[in-house]
């Protein structure tokens, strides 16, 4: 709080230094452009309320002068780049030990929605769905926290049996890319591929299952001035994987033939993994590469 302090009272003294000039002016009276008048005044009540900003609608105030300051540059011009500066040091304009705590905040609500019971599901969800958009209001936008959020719907309880066949929907990222190349970027890859389109789960009441592997791909790329273009072998494969399998709460825990157990949540018809560096793609160039976490996503058939 001592540093946001600091910081504020920072910005302002900059601020002043930047737009104030005390010297007298003796010369030519020259009409000065009224847009950056305007521009320079409307950067200025941004500053005033970003200082009196409170913890609440710091983030927004902090936005809105940024945004101002980059809309005085575009009109006034900056020569020495200190209003550039200014903004630079902005950072992304969340606080770090808010977003920290709305992470946790987060954590917490998802454990708890994960061993719901049929008595309390609408609360816990609501709880989850509310800590869920505390946190990208506090820490920024993300595509994964927008689909967890979406993917909870009104927090309706759906009943639907674990047993039975499951579909692969969805490889879901925190990024948006343009793996098909044709100018449309996505956070759901498998929109962008014609890769598989036929992995299911099936779950026996027993406590058994099969996991059944139809595709794989080779994802490569080409670094680009605007990014990376892509391109992506698919191949058809043919892998029967069968394993064991209990369900806690809202959690599914599936052990393979080698005994490695991964733990799945269920929400509604959906069933969820996430697995860190499950992306993977290759540069045609050189030895980098992309990874990325994905979270699979399943629907019952």
């Amino acid at each position: 709080m001592v540093k946001r302090i600091f910081m504020l009272c920072a910005f302002a003294i900059l601020f002043m230094a930047v737009n104030c000039d005390n010297e007298p002016y003796e010369g030519e009276i020259i009409f000065e452009d009224t847009a950056c008048i305007e521009a320079i005044e409307n950067t200025s009540m941004a500053l005033g309320n970003f200082l009196n900003a409170s913890q609440e609608d710091y983030s927004q105030f902090c936005l809105d002068y940024k945004e101002a300051l980059l809309n005085q540059i575009e009109i006034c011009g900056d020569e020495d780049g200190s209003l550039q500066l200014l903004s630079d040091n902005l950072g992304n304009c969340y606080d770090d030990d808010l977003c920290a705590e709305a992470i946790e905040a987060s954590e917490i609500a998802e454990n708890n929605f994960n061993n719901y019971t049929d008595d309390n599901y609408q609360q816990l969800c609501i709880a989850y769905k509310s800590a869920l958009e505390y946190q990208q209001e506090v820490c920024g936008e993300s595509m994964v926290l927008q689909s967890l959020i979406l993917g909870l719907e009104d927090c309706q309880q759906e009943f639907v049996e674990t047993p039975g066949d499951w579909i692969l929907v969805g490889w879901v990222t925190d990024s948006l890319r343009d793996l098909d190349n044709d100018g449309i970027v996505t956070n759901n890859y498998l929109d962008e591929i014609d890769c598989y389109d036929n992995e299911t789960l099936t779950f026996n009441t027993d406590g058994t299952g099969t996991m059944f592997l139809r595709s794989s791909a080779n994802i490569t790329y080409t670094p680009n001035v605007d990014g990376e273009d892509f391109f992506v072998d698919c191949f058809d494969i043919l892998e029967d994987i069968p394993f064991t399998w209990y369900q806690d709460g809202n959690s599914v825990f599936i052990t393979n033939n080698e005994g490695v157990t991964n733990q799945y949540f269920r929400n509604g018809d959906s069933l969820f993994i996430a697995i860190d560096d499950a992306f993977y793609a290759e540069s045609t160039e050189d030895d980098s590469f992309i990874t990325e976490r994905i979270t699979f996503v399943y629907t019952k058939l």
